[in-house]
């Protein structure tokens, strides 16, 4: 049962990922101020913001047409909710310097992020004994100490928040490390809500820039 539930999840990530991009992309103009976010969910990472009027050039479509796959003049790519764009050109100012977040000196791609794969937020597990399964994508796994371009390596928060983005990533029992490259983790919760949340560190163990995280889902231990 288990590992139905663990396929159907990961097909279900998969229909959600961006389409191939459109060849030059068409610009949109947003119909009010609007979050740029890292993945195409209202709970993942806001990495930045459109001013109402504004225009952006939409290079693809994600989550069945849902959301917009945005460029911005930065090169930085992002998710936008697609009922909070319009087609045209309209007489908007052109986007620019959209802020992002910071992260450490090793670079990675603008549009790679990190997904949990199970459990999916919301879930309810009895007994709170399961496996977490790390997805990542636009980049590679690599082993704390390599510095290999584009990889990294996981790190589980849990029941915490975003530590600083520029600073090795503590080690705690709310940061848990996956040096050796590891792609899921055993985790027994105790009865109640609690959050889950991927962040990506180099080989320093130091998020990158732009920082590579996963939206912080919620699970609950009845």
């Amino acid at each position: 049962m288990k590992r139905s539930l663990i396929l159907v999840a990961i097909v279900s990530f998969f229909l959600t990922l961006p389409l191939d991009a459109q060849e030059g992309g068409k610009m949109y103009q947003a119909t009010t101020n609007s979050n740029i976010r890292a993945a195409p969910t209202t709970n993942s990472q806001k990495i930045g913001y459109l001013k109402e009027g504004s225009r952006v050039r939409v290079i693809g479509s994600a989550a069945g047409g849902n959301w917009h796959q945005v460029r911005l003049n930065s090169g930085q790519m992002g998710f936008v909710y697609g009922k909070l764009l319009e087609s045209g050109d309209g007489d908007g100012a052109l986007e620019s310097g959209v802020p992002s977040l910071t992260g450490g000196p090793t670079e990675a791609p603008e549009a790679a992020f990190a997904y949990i794969i199970w459990p999916q937020n919301g879930e309810v597990i009895p007994g709170g004994d399961f496996v977490v399964l790390f997805g990542l994508h636009g980049m590679g796994t690599a082993p704390a100490g390599v510095d290999k371009e584009h990889t990294g390596h996981h790190h589980l928060l849990i029941d915490t928040d975003l530590p600083p983005l520029d600073q090795p990533i503590p080690a705690s029992d709310n940061f848990i490390h996956f040096g050796r490259g590891q792609t899921e983790y055993h985790l027994v919760l105790p009865k109640g809500e609690h959050t889950l949340q991927l962040l990506l560190g180099d080989a320093n163990h130091v998020p990158h820039t732009p920082p590579v995280m996963s939206e912080r889902i919620t699970v609950t231990v009845p």
